[in-house]
């Protein structure tokens, strides 16, 4: 069994929360190894701490636990979830985040009855989240502390539309470069352009680009690349400077793709 314990967060790096919860596990299991994925995920974006936590986690060994720390308050349901998956365990709460992680495989998770507005619901992941984890860290059976099912929420993962001659999608990350990653895959681009000519509209019609690279250093300095980065997702940038900027992008910027031209 792995003793990895990764956090995805949007506490930054200036508050106590992150020692905390760290020393709450390794006051009990001294050898925990932790990985901090990020900590500055915006404040309540469910949606970009499943992106961020998604693009990394299949790096990770067999038995590492996840705990994501963004909007981890119970709501008046007061559920917390814990989902296997790739042999590897995600403790969340039941705020949708589940279907913007594994798409639409609806996986068996140990719902956790917490109720709602309890002692220490104000900071779960020390309260809840990292007692969780240490019975995981010492092999405990987690079905003994919740009730297996498929009853939680999932919010579904944003796909780009297709429409004659047209791929839609859209910005779903922006990167510590100002890079905008968007929801474009490099598999829906060649099963539906592949050779044919096509233009990429930027941000309505200001900006265009009719080529892919792949690599940023094809272009001149300050020139807009676009890119299949290393997650297989259209990217849009400029080399060496700020997209979002320079293009005016931020997440859900409309990025079309107009091909058969």
């Amino acid at each position: 069994m792995s003793t990895i314990v990764t956090l995805t967060t949007d506490w930054g790096q200036s508050d106590y929360y992150i020692g905390a919860v760290k020393a709450a596990i390794l006051s009990k299991v001294p050898d925990t190894v932790f990985v901090d994925i990020s900590h500055n995920i915006e404040s309540f974006s469910v949606a970009q701490a499943a992106f961020v936590l998604k693009s990394s986690y299949k790096q990770f060994p067999a038995g590492t636990i996840h705990i994501v720390g963004v909007d981890s308050e119970p709501d008046k349901n007061g559920k917390i979830i814990i989902i296997s998956h790739l042999n590897q365990f995600f403790i969340l709460n039941d705020n949708g985040i589940a279907g913007l992680l594994f798409g639409n495989e609806i996986k068996p998770a140990i719902i956790v009855e917490t109720g709602f507005a309890f002692e220490g619901s104000s900071f779960t992941e020390l309260s809840v989240f990292s007692n969780i984890a240490m019975i995981i860290l010492k092999n405990g059976d987690i079905e003994k502390i919740g009730t297996k099912s498929t009853e939680y929420k999932r919010y579904p993962e944003l796909l780009p539309s297709l429409e004659t001659n047209m791929i839609t999608g859209e910005v779903i990350y922006i990167d510590s470069y100002g890079n905008a990653v968007t929801n474009i895959s490099k598999e829906l681009f060649e099963t539906n352009i592949d050779d044919t000519k096509f233009e990429i509209i930027i941000n309505s019609n200001f900006y265009k680009s009719k080529y892919i690279y792949t690599s940023y250093k094809e272009v001149d300095k300050g020139d807009i690349v676009c890119i299949f980065n290393s997650l297989g997702l259209l990217e849009i940038a400029i080399r060496e400077g700020s997209a979002t900027q320079l293009l005016s992008l931020k997440r859900k910027s409309e990025i079309r793709i107009k091909y058969q031209l």
